[in-house]
């Protein structure tokens, strides 16, 4: 992709996630497959959302390190990945397939607004404890270590 198209999908991406966002009660957005996902559907685990995009080489390198602590906590964590992409959706099918992602990717061609703060920077990553309560934010790449070290194994 070329600079002038990665500084437009940034701004892109600055103007969606300045607007106002909605409770984290009420925070759903749908998967590649139409699913509707709550959050509050969620309480009593962990939840990570991973806001990311394929053209973020810092998200790319943050995907795997998201998968392992999943596979490895699934009965406690749940693991969403909030794309923000322009491309079409068998673009990101590939790209998901690719990476080796099991967790749900949620928010193509939708607002992928959160009630948890204002998306800044990709990736951006909320960790919302049992209770539905925002407990960490990472700006930029994580690690599964990271995700250990906030929520524990």
């Amino acid at each position: 992709m070329s600079g002038s198209r990665i500084a437009l999908a940034a701004l892109l991406a600055l103007l969606v996630f300045s607007g106002p966002a909605p409770a984290a009660d009420d925070y759903a957005l749908r998967d590649l497959d139409g699913k509707l996902h709550r959050a509050s559907e969620h309480r009593g685990k962990w939840l990570v959302i991973n806001f990311w995009a394929t053209w973020c080489l810092p998200c790319l390198r943050a995907m795997p390190e998201l998968e392992d602590y999943y596979r490895a906590n699934r009965t406690r964590v749940e693991v969403w990945g909030v794309t923000f992409e322009d491309s079409e959706l068998a673009k990101i099918l590939e790209f998901v397939e690719r990476v080796g992602v099991s967790y749900p990717i949620l928010g193509y061609g939708q607002s992928p607004q959160t009630g948890y703060g204002k998306v800044r920077v990709l990736p951006t990553t909320f960790v919302v404890d049992p209770e539905g309560e925002l407990h960490h934010r990472f700006e930029g790449p994580i690690t599964a270590a990271d995700l250990r070290r906030v929520i524990g194994d």
